[in-house]
């Protein structure tokens, strides 16, 4: 025998292009051959006995047969090899590596993702919702895991993983819609490796919401209009304009964010912008969304408190002087709520409140459709037309709150146009006052 590098060499038969050997500190049998020019020292994990050293000889033979007829594959002969060794050598062979689902690890798989896809994904506001579950949920479940192994019954047991982390809801899980949400890029990393590797295989995604189970669907509430005038009178007084320009107008908060002083134009307002966890929308979430709102006295008056101590183009802002934020707002509402003592009501309930309102009071719906910037007058009944008790009683308070000026904007002189049918005939309306037609 002769030594070499640590490595005792056995004999070999000539035909043979390496060598069986063992480390002179181990008891495992070695092969050791060249290959393309490259030394290729591996472990076969069989002990060195007479019986296990036939078997690697044997294996030794196999390889010089392939090598001489080209037809020998390193990666499929040595599959615990690294990855960067198995694409070298298939390189090397005129072939182009591509991995099993089995021998792709998703940790592994989702370093490379990180470097290649995820910088690539233009929205700020995406990547960190993605990386959030992808560091929070993911990753925790799938680390150990290769692309065979993820099925769908697999994808289904990490769904009933799913639950509350912390606050009033911990442990309880979390709804089908947040569910979908974290799936979204898992789904995405899954097709990126399918089309990375040129995998033709059945996608675990399919029919898996199918098995999801349903949550009901919360619905905002509609404000009563006294609740709202008590909520007014308990709201910190720089939020009081903010949240009546809601309620006048159905806009939203990420929509307010995004007014600056510029989108306020003669009689209208002008939307065509948001801003939405701190990323500057530069469209709206549909086409519809995209709309002009007429300015009446009412909405008038709360945007001339804007306008005077707005100091920056943003419109509506903090009381610091920064662009609104929905963290700032949503804890400046919720105290106004809560020391209000009236049931529990989001600012988003602004704008179904809106939608309610102008219908009790006679809104054409085709005019409260574009309002709300929705693309069918189907959606606003299916959304917000649901009965309130008691809310016809509000309908003079209300009439009078958004003005006369709401139900016949300035440019049309003919209510007629718009299908105006005023409180004259539900009793809303006082039967001593009058609407002027023209203003």
């Amino acid at each position: 025998m002769k030594t070499r590098k640590g490595l005792l060499a056995l004999e070999t038969p000539a035909k043979q292009i390496g060598n069986v050997k063992r480390r002179k500190d181990s008891s495992k049998l070695y092969v050791d051959f060249y290959y393309f020019g490259h030394r290729i020292t591996r472990s076969t994990e069989l002990d060195d006995t007479p019986a296990n050293e036939m078997k690697v000889r044997d294996f030794l033979a196999r390889i010089t047969e392939r090598v001489e007829a080209g037809s020998f594959k390193f990666a499929e002969a040595f599959p615990g090899a690294t990855k960067k060794e198995k694409a070298f050598f298939t390189n090397l062979e005129g072939r182009e590596y591509r991995p099993e689902p089995h021998q792709v690890l998703f940790s592994e798989y989702l370093k490379e993702w990180k470097k290649t896809a995820f910088p690539f994904f233009s929205s700020p506001t995406k990547r960190r919702d993605y990386r959030d579950g992808i560091n929070s949920r993911i990753l925790p479940y799938f680390r150990q895991m290769n692309f065979h192994q993820m099925t769908g019954q697999e994808l289904f047991r990490f769904t009933e993983t799913l639950k509350w982390k912390k606050g009033a809801n911990k442990g309880k899980a979390l709804s089908r819609a947040r569910k979908i949400n974290i799936l979204i890029p898992l789904r995405a990393i899954w097709n990126d490796a399918c089309d990375h590797y040129r995998w033709v295989i059945k996608s675990p995604f399919d029919n898996l919401h199918k098995k999801l189970p349903k949550t009901e669907k919360k619905e905002h509430t509609v404000i009563r209009f006294p609740d709202w005038i008590t909520f007014l009178d308990n709201l910190e007084e720089h939020y009081k304009p903010i949240a009546e320009l809601m309620i006048l107008t159905g806009m939203i908060l990420s929509e307010l964010s995004g007014l600056r002083q510029e989108d306020i134009e003669g009689n209208y307002i002008n939307l065509n912008k948001s801003y939405v966890l701190g990323e500057e929308k530069k469209s709206m979430k549909t086409a519809f969304r995209k709309r002009q709102i007429f300015i009446t006295q009412a909405i008038r008056q709360r945007l001339e408190i804007l306008i005077s101590r707005a100091d920056s183009p943003f419109l509506v802002t903090t009381p610091r002087g920064t662009r609104l934020n929905s963290a700032d707002f949503a804890k400046a509402w919720k105290r106004g709520v809560d020391k209000a003592g009236i049931a529990p009501v989001t600012s988003y309930s602004a704008r179904h409140s809106f939608a309610a309102w102008s219908l009790i009071i006679g809104i054409n719906p085709l005019r409260l459709v574009s309002l709300m910037g929705h693309a069918s007058k189907q959606m606003v009944f299916e959304v917000y037309g649901n009965y309130v008790e008691g809310l016809e009683e509000d309908g003079e308070s209300i009439f009078n709150y958004f003005g006369e000026d709401f139900l016949i904007p300035q440019k049309t002189k003919n209510p007629a146009l718009f299908g105006y049918s005023t409180g004259y005939s539900r009793g809303i309306v006082s039967s001593k006052s009058t609407i002027p037609l023209s203003l």
